[in-house]
């Protein structure tokens, strides 16, 4: 049992790690990409806000404009 445990420990040491280092760096881009989509989501719903609230004011200016008259 104990010569199993050693040859596993064997073979451990001998993988390279750049395949550990690679699927790291692809977690943490898939992570960084997720995040940036969502910040993307988030200006384009505040910009879609800021439109609705420029056109909010507009009526507003045209409404008090038509009540001078």
């Amino acid at each position: 049992m104990a010569d199993i445990k050693e040859y596993k420990l064997q073979e451990l040491t001998m993988l390279s790690i750049s395949p550990v280092l690679r699927t790291i760096r692809r977690w943490w881009l898939r992570r960084a990409e997720d995040h940036y989509l969502i910040c993307a989501d988030v200006e384009l719903a505040r910009a879609r806000e800021a439109q609705l609230n420029v056109a909010y004011y507009q009526k507003q200016a045209a409404l008090a404009r038509s009540a001078q008259i």
